[in-house]
């Protein structure tokens, strides 16, 4: 499967910065989806979506995890 490196026709180098960047990314939208989170509750409102998807993304995360390194 190609990826947007192999389409930016990156070296070894640069693809290990690329995912250093994306897993920095990740993290910090995590961070501002908390903040969100915690932001709606001081208002009041509880924002379930937003709460119940947190589990839901860290399994879909785990399930493809597991399906790329049994295909690998």
């Amino acid at each position: 499967m190609r990826t947007e490196m192999d389409f930016m026709r990156m070296d070894e180098h640069q693809r290990i910065c690329w995912l250093k960047a994306n897993r920095i990314l990740i993290f910090v939208i995590g961070v501002v989806w908390l903040g969100i989170i915690g932001w709606e509750l001081l208002q009041n409102r509880v924002p379930v979506f937003m709460i119940v998807m947190v589990p839901v993304l860290a399994l879909t995360r785990l399930v493809l995890y597991k399906f790329y390194v049994r295909r690998a």
